[in-house]
């Protein structure tokens, strides 16, 4: 009878994966928060982005998805950050440099999907004709006269 070989098992392989999905799904909450925080006056990238039209809208969103997956895509096969804050915290003489790096690398992630997002937005408003852009304006202006107040029940779009 043969005897199966016990399959070789890295738990730091686990730990990394799970703390890289913790900060893709920190991440990903991150930027969902900035869309759909609102303040006294609301957000105005939620109400820019509402007040486009339902088709520049979903071509919006898949754009966002697919900037979302590709810094997905890009955090793969590395644990980068995320294994450099496990190792800062656990040393035994904490290097607040080594942690600060660490977040500076999330931090500077979240720009770059921020700045992509931004430039799609850009892209969008800038492709528009005069009389687009001025429905536009309109459809913002009353989005921006009409939002929640801080604290008051949000309705999703």
């Amino acid at each position: 009878m043969e005897q199966t070989k016990p399959k070789r098992r890295i738990p730091w392989l686990k730990l990394a994966l799970v703390v890289s999905l913790v900060l893709n799904v920190l991440v990903i909450g991150m930027l969902w928060g900035v869309m759909t925080r609102t303040t006294q006056q609301g957000s105005l990238l939620r109400s820019s982005v509402a007040a486009l039209p339902a088709q520049d809208r979903r071509e919006l969103r898949r754009a966002t998805g697919a900037i979302l997956r590709e810094a997905r895509r890009q955090s793969e096969g590395s644990a980068g950050a995320p294994q450099q804050m496990l190792t800062a915290l656990r040393a035994e003489d904490f290097d607040p440099e080594a942690f600060s790096d660490a977040l500076r690398q999330a931090q500077d992630r979240l720009l770059r999907i921020s700045n992509q997002m931004h430039d799609q937005l850009l892209e969008k408003v800038s492709a528009m004709s005069l009389e687009e852009r001025h429905a536009y304006a309109a459809s913002l202006e009353d989005r921006i006269k009409t939002r929640p107040a801080r604290n008051a029940p949000r309705t999703r779009d």
